[in-house]
């Protein structure tokens, strides 16, 4: 009875072939002591148990993420079952296998070489759909992008699936695919208590590393590529990168300035100002703030992503801006977007409205912000703020102030850190960082205008110099002179809407290297006089220095003119125009 026999332990051998070393000393120990004391029917029982649990763990040893998994498993199990914990660590598996391969083994040389040939065999095998005029050949292609997962739902057009088929032979998409995929590690992280103030606020560990390594293999691209115009001018893609709004500091300038002009105007106008701040129910949340512990809520939810969370709040956004437009109150300001310690992100608002219509936008809001589990402990404090902004007391721009650095740069306007965050305990400048990788893992947009103008027109035509017409003067004028509030009261108000004096003019006569039309701003027009302005007069090749343009897998080289236009160096021959 204790002593296993030939067949059990041909049994046992079958069953533990393909296992590490690790799991197999582990398990044979566990049925030795079995055996000793129950006898080897009681462990055979307990094998059968345990095993399949034991392969999937040990299927995540090249993952790096073993070790937390297995912790958190355990967990699961002593607070739910075993099945929960299996139901659980069969889903980590699922989404951590991506394409035959581990997502977290897809990086760097390996991740060229993967998108390679995964391009190479799908271009093969399209070819030889349409060869044979396979009916089949629909269902291929939409089969090979559901299997990574594309955001792609055109299925009903037939040049928008061409256009997919094409990219979809070049290795670029297969890497975009592939990195945008990271997204399920760090949310496999968080569900496993990774993201907190007790581990890491905001973003992982592996997070924050794999952020680092991102904008370092960034900046040595934009180093080694240049682009260059029709007049023989070249400019390193670094250099034009941080003369555009990718540069935090012009970004920061940016925002304060629009900031305080729509200020400016709600003063003018008598309108009040608001600072709101709407959060996600307590079930988004996976770790309580002070604790630390675990919130049962969150795993009872199905461990809803950030992304989760934030489309909760775009949907309950969405009856605010319905509820407000079906009574007339019109409101504009500022939204932005920041994560709580574990990743959850929740929204402030700065918001200006009529005095008359300041108490029912404000009970709107109250509505829909407690309209899910509203009743909840803690609700009442915690889901919806509001507090007066008082112009006397800097208002709008010194509440803002603190957000834009904290969710930057972390660095004030002479370069030094703004001080500690509270929520957190980092310097600001930590925050800063692990709050711009929270945002580029999940994809979330952090600060969008209510309401206003368009800020490309404000763009656009800073961009020039002279000869713009009569009609163009004073708008112009607004612009460089960094008056929002003037800039914005000439393009017809923050109620301008579609009717704004100046719209963007865009062609879209080309097409890009996939057969689509290509969307190019090309200048600004007024719809009233009918007259245009082209503030793009650069034509922009992208190649690598010292070699041939830019290619994307078997795309013929094509000429940019989006990147920002710049002076230096010496002026060509033939006397371009000169933008600042």
């Amino acid at each position: 009875m204790f002593t296993p026999t030939a067949h059990c332990v041909v049994w046992r051998n079958e069953l533990l072939s393909g296992l590490s070393p690790q799991d197999v000393g582990f398990l044979r120990s566990r049925l030795d002591e079995l055996d000793q004391t129950k006898g080897y029917v009681a462990s055979n029982t307990w094998l059968r148990g345990a095993i399949d649990r034991v392969k999937l763990i040990s299927k995540l040893e090249k993952t790096g993420m073993r070790n937390i998994v297995l912790r958190e498993a355990d967990r699961r199990q002593k607070r739910e079952n075993q099945q929960a914990a299996m139901d659980w660590l069969r889903g980590v598996v699922d989404r951590l296998y991506f394409c035959d391969e581990w997502i977290t083994d897809l990086t760097g040389d390996k991740l060229t070489a993967w998108a390679k040939e995964k391009s190479r065999r799908f271009e093969m095998s399209a070819k030889a759909f349409l060869v044979r005029q396979n009916t089949h050949f629909f269902e291929f292609v939409k089969s090979e992008a559901e299997t990574v997962n594309a955001l792609f739902d055109k299925w009903h057009d037939d040049d928008k699936v061409q256009a997919l088929m094409l990219r979809m032979f070049t290795p670029e998409w297969w890497i975009r695919q592939a990195k945008r995929h990271y997204r399920a590690v760090e949310n496999i992280r968080r569900e496993c208590g990774e993201v907190s103030n007790q581990e890491s606020p905001y973003v992982s560990r592996w997070g924050i590393h794999r952020h680092r390594k991102q904008k370092q293999a960034n900046r040595a691209f934009l180093e080694s590529w240049e682009a260059t115009n029709q007049y023989g001018q070249s400019f390193l893609l670094s250099d034009l990168a941080s003369k555009s709004v990718s540069n935090p500091i012009h970004n920061k300038a940016e925002l304060s300035v629009r900031v305080k002009g729509v200020q400016f105007l709600a003063v003018e106008h008598g309108h009040i100002g608001w600072f709101l701040t709407l959060t996600c129910p307590s079930k988004y949340h996976p770790v309580h703030k002070k604790s630390g512990h675990r919130n049962r809520k969150f795993y009872d939810f199905g461990c809803p992503s950030p992304r989760d969370a934030q489309q909760y709040l775009n949907g309950q956004w969405k009856k605010i801006r319905a509820a407000c437009a079906r009574e007339s109150i019109h409101f504009y300001g500022l939204r932005a977007v920041e994560p709580h310690h574990d990743g959850t992100p929740h929204w402030h608002m700065i918001l200006f409205v009529h005095p008359k219509q300041s108490k029912r936008m404000l009970a709107i809001m109250e509505k829909y912000a407690y309209e899910v589990d509203g009743n909840e402990k803690g609700a009442d404090h915690s889901r919806f703020d509001k507090k007066f902004l008082d112009p006397a007391k800097g208002g709008a721009a010194s509440y803002v102030a603190k957000y834009i650095a904290k969710n930057i740069d972390g660095l004030d306007a002479n370069g030094e850190c703004v001080g500690i965050d509270k929520d957190t305990g980092c310097t600001f400048v930590d925050a800063a960082e692990r709050v711009q990788a929270w945002k580029s893992r999940h994809g979330i947009r952090q600060f969008q205008f209510l309401g206003g103008v368009s800020v490309t027109v404000w763009r656009e035509i800073r961009r020039l110099k002279d000869s713009l017409p009569e009609t163009f003067i004073d708008i112009y004028q607004a612009a460089i002179g960094n008056d929002w509030k003037r800039f914005t009261e000439l393009m017809g108000g923050v109620s301008a809407g579609r009717n704004q004096t100046l719209k963007p003019f865009y062609n879209n006569q080309e097409l890009n290297q996939f057969g689509e039309p290509k969307q190019c701003i090309e200048g600004l027009f007024q719809a009233s006089s009918a007259e245009l302005v082209i503030t793009r007069l650069y034509e922009w090749t992208v190649q690598r220095i010292g070699s041939g343009s830019l290619a994307l897998g078997a795309a013929k080289p094509f000429p940019r003119n989006r990147v920002n236009n710049c002076t230096g160096g010496g002026i060509a021959p033939n006397s371009p125009p000169v933008y600042h």
